[in-house]
């Protein structure tokens, strides 16, 4: 046979063809370990496979890196030790079909180290090695079974609703409503039919998860890009300058995907011409600035952000959008804190936003500061939380010309500073006092009262052009007394960062909300509201026709000047926290951590087993 090959193909051709088959043999050999047939090689025996499961579950030396360990324990025992995905030595196919999923993991912002994907894969080989122990094979299959089922079951509760536990790590912000640990059936994976179609199949199908997702794996390719730092002198430049930082902002622009005209192949005719502003002004937007088209030292800051300080907001953020999605809600108002920005939403459509304020970021050294608090039961620890909580509630009403009761902590912090400026401030500012459930003089407010444990007075402020509260409260039930609400104070909205109340959401056009919360309604317009809080209305026929119906309208949610507006149907409300998000135009958006929520996610994510 070898002559006639030789003689027909040539030597070098039969050497060719030898290596061939050589090659081909060597495949098969592999093969071998992998395919059918290799359980009888190995003389696999399911009896001795269980009891060495047993055993590997049974040793107090049994692998810590197994977060269920203890579960899995009970779980085996009550199953009579049954292996549930690693049966048998031939299954490679599955091990490489479920380590594509779990390396995979990356793509949403998660590390496949969580889930054992390299040693699922040693374990496995070290099964099938040559010259190992029977006893030990069965050992190193009995470790691939547990690592797989952990890192099925682990991957599972990740997709279905966070790597981490929100209410945990925010033990007194967190208040929305994800699913109760104690009702979430661990085990559910283990009764799939396919579990790697379903494994699939529970990645979030929320499409701002998809294009944070999206976002994500851009910003990764950005690594083989320059991220040198912006050198600047803080000048302003005026339109038709050129300079070298500018060079350096436009490269940024451009591969931050800001840059909207052709690109610019030479860098000395880069001038700060209407097309740079325009694509300054875009950046400035999609990172909260003041979109004015300024080159300052804010933006500037922006654009040095670290490329992995990036990359982290958008994992932190996927993270976030695993906890709770209320993207089927029909209809919804969501008030983003780092955003300072309320949105109204229907039918997964953004009708409009308007700007907020929202509340005060605590002291950094808050924590220290409260477990102090708690140890000595004394108020005088106790530190100031002006944060707005993260939450879920139903907008149910509205209260027009509020009044506006002081709680302690602002009588000590603000009314008692005024206070010592003017002794009259009380009665100018319209308030009343109360002491004992008695009416007194606001002049007799002793400051000496203010900075005790137990306030003896009531301070309330009337409706009016001052009241703290402004014209409109938009309420919704909670536990914190936190409600959206009309402001006096105008000046905030313009800043950067808007975090500047004392707990509740300032709404900087609480008309346009009202209009939208009362479209539709069966008793109250816009109109009518507007004439209550004594705006201008123009059309006398409304007028005359509200004052025939103000009495019915207010009667039994009435309180002098003050009037409740009951809705006929209350609004679903989530006040929550993202500093990364993708926009309806498809821009990807950053903003500070303002409450440094960021931070105790990350360090979290890093902690995980």
């Amino acid at each position: 046979m070898h002559s006639f090959i030789t003689d027909k193909l040539g030597l070098t051709n039969f050497l060719a063809l030898l290596i061939l088959v050589l090659t081909t043999l060597n495949c098969e050999q592999e093969k071998i370990k992998i395919d059918s047939g290799l359980n009888e090689k190995l003389m696999f025996n399911l009896n001795d496979y269980k009891n060495h499961l047993k055993a590997y579950l049974s040793s107090e030396n049994s692998d810590s890196t197994i977060f269920y360990l203890d579960t899995l324990k009970q779980f085996y025992s009550e199953h009579d030790f049954q292996p549930q995905f690693i049966k048998t030595f031939e299954e490679k196919e599955f091990i490489d079909s479920l380590l594509l999923i779990l390396n995979n993991a990356g793509e949403h912002g998660l590390d496949p180290k969580f889930y054992h994907a390299s040693d699922i894969r040693n374990e496995f080989q070290s099964s099938l090695a040559e010259n190992v122990q029977k006893s030990e094979r069965y050992n190193h299959l009995a470790k691939t079974e547990l690592l797989t089922v952990d890192a099925i079951l682990k991957y599972s509760m990740h997709m279905r609703f966070g790597a981490l536990n929100p209410q945990k790590i925010f033990l007194d912000s967190y208040y929305l409503p994800i699913a109760d640990s104690l009702k979430r059936d661990l085990f559910a994976p283990l009764n799939e039919k396919d579990i790697l179609s379903f494994l699939k199949n529970i990645q979030p199908k929320n499409k701002k998860y998809q294009l944070l997702q999206a976002a994500l794996k851009q910003f990764q390719n950005y690594s083989s890009k320059r991220w040198d730092k912006i050198q600047f002198a803080y000048k302003k430049y005026k339109l038709g300058d050129k300079d070298s930082t500018l060079s350096e902002i436009y490269e940024r622009l451009l591969t931050l995907g800001f840059w909207k005209s052709a690109k610019v192949e030479e860098k000395s005719k880069i001038a700060y011409d209407s097309s740079f502003a325009v694509s300054v002004k875009n950046f400035q937007k999609a990172n909260g600035l003041i979109d004015d088209g300024i080159i300052n030292k804010a933006t500037i800051e922006k654009l040095n952000t670290p490329l992995e300080e990036y990359i982290n907001k958008i994992k932190v953020n996927l993270e976030r959008f695993r906890w709770y999605d209320y993207s089927d809600t029909a209809r919804y108002i969501l008030v983003n804190i780092p955003d300072f920005r309320l949105y109204v939403i229907e039918n997964k459509n953004e009708l409009f936003n308007i700007t907020v304020c929202t509340g005060r970021k605590r002291y950094a050294n808050f924590a220290a500061q409260y477990l102090t608090y708690k140890r000595s039961k004394n108020w005088k620890h106790k530190p100031e939380d002006w944060e707005t909580p993260i939450l879920y509630s139903q907008i149910s009403h509205l209260i027009l010309n509020p009044t506006w009761t002081v709680p302690s902590s602002i009588m000590r912090e603000e009314i008692a500073s005024k206070l010592r400026r003017d002794s009259t401030y009380l009665k100018k500012a319209n308030f009343r006092v109360y002491k004992n459930g008695s009416m007194i003089d606001p002049t007799e407010v002793k400051l000496a009262d203010l900075n005790s444990g137990n306030i003896p007075y009531t301070i309330i402020q009337n409706p009016g052009a001052g009241n703290a509260l402004g014209k409109i409260k938009f309420m919704f039930n909670n536990p914190f007394g936190v409600y959206l609400h009309d402001t006096p104070t105008r000046a905030p909205f313009k800043y950067v960062n808007r975090a500047v109340s004392h707990g509740c959401v300032r709404v900087e056009k609480p008309l346009q909300l009202a209009e939208y919360i009362l479209k539709n309604n069966s008793k109250w317009t816009l109109d009518y509201l507007k004439i209550e809080i004594g705006l201008r209305v123009d059309d006398k026929n409304v007028i005359s026709e509200f004052k025939q119906k103000r009495s019915e309208l207010r009667k039994g949610a009435s309180f002098g000047e003050t009037t409740e507006v009951k809705l006929d149907n209350s609004i679903p409300l989530f006040i929550d926290y993202y500093t990364a998000w993708v926009d309806h135009s498809g821009v990807i958006n950053f903003r500070d951590d303002v409450y440094r929520q960021d931070k105790i996610i990350l360090e979290s994510l890093a902690k995980i087993k």
